[in-house]
């Protein structure tokens, strides 16, 4: 399989927005909101689980939903290939209930069929080998566990619109940038159809798909007006289920559920 980008590309990018990428969920705009209202849906699709469930948070972040889970009585593991992330969990999260590891999502230090669920918010598109983390999700997953994996929406509106602006910006960022290559890692956007696809063949079965962030504020109208943007999204966000309206969102999160 060729190499998506270089996986120490990623984890130097996210070691450097360890200290302010929890901030990020405060933002009072779209990009705050689809933070915000991410979690909540993930946060949602468990409620079913019992206290005292065991739940790893794969890609965790500098623990953005571990208090939140501690909180509803599960046991946490919180992974990320990010060493600066892990210390900022450790610095934030002291409960026994809690521990955390640095290591690839595809290679995590624990037992097989021990986790009543997985969360992997934002992960997924910046790996080099999905197939290979799906795999290694179904392992850790006891039968009957759930795992919800989030995907930017290719064919979101606003992010087709992005796609069309910046190929016509192209060239000046090219002379702008004297052909250098600018910051920052890639992520891949992802059509439905085909990552359901994906996602049954490594064994899973596809219990709910639920899209989130109703963007309709395309660039540059959302930043002149981000909070009125922020808004209409919270307002559309009750369509994240209805069948052609759902597809405004920019990202969506697929419940899987190992057999």
């Amino acid at each position: 399989m060729s190499e998506f980008q270089p996986q120490q590309s990623v984890t130097g990018h996210f070691d450097g927005k360890a200290r302010e990428y929890f901030d990020w969920y405060a933002l009072q705009n779209l990009e705050g909101h689809s933070f915000r209202i991410r979690k909540t849906r993930c946060m949602e699709a468990l409620t079913k689980l019992q206290v005292g469930s065991s739940v790893a948070d794969i890609g965790c972040g500098p623990a953005t939903m571990v208090k939140e889970l501690l909180d509803k009585g599960f046991n946490v593991v919180g992974t990320d290939i990010a060493p600066t992330m892990i210390e900022e969990c450790k610095t934030r999260i002291t409960d026994p209930r809690a521990s955390f590891y640095v290591c690839p999502a595809d290679n995590v230090p624990l037992p097989d069929a021990t986790q009543d669920a997985i969360s992997a918010m934002g992960l997924l598109e910046y790996l080099n080998d999905e197939p290979a983390t799906l795999k290694e999700f179904y392992r850790l997953l006891k039968p009957g566990g759930i795992a919800l994996l989030t995907y930017p929406h290719y064919w979101s509106p606003s992010r087709v619109w992005n796609r069309f602006t910046h190929l016509l910006a192209r060239p000046i960022l090219f002379v702008i940038r004297k052909g250098k290559k600018g910051p920052g890692v890639k992520h891949r956007e992802y059509s439905l159809g085909p990552t359901l696809e994906m996602i049954t063949h490594a064994g899973f079965k596809v219990d709910d798909v639920i899209f989130y962030n109703f963007k309709l504020g395309f660039r540059p109208l959302d930043t002149w007006f981000p909070k009125m943007f922020m808004h209409i999204a919270e307002a559309l966000e009750r369509f994240c289920r209805t069948p052609i309206l759902r597809r405004i969102g920019t990202g969506f999160i697929v419940v899987a559920k190992k057999p």
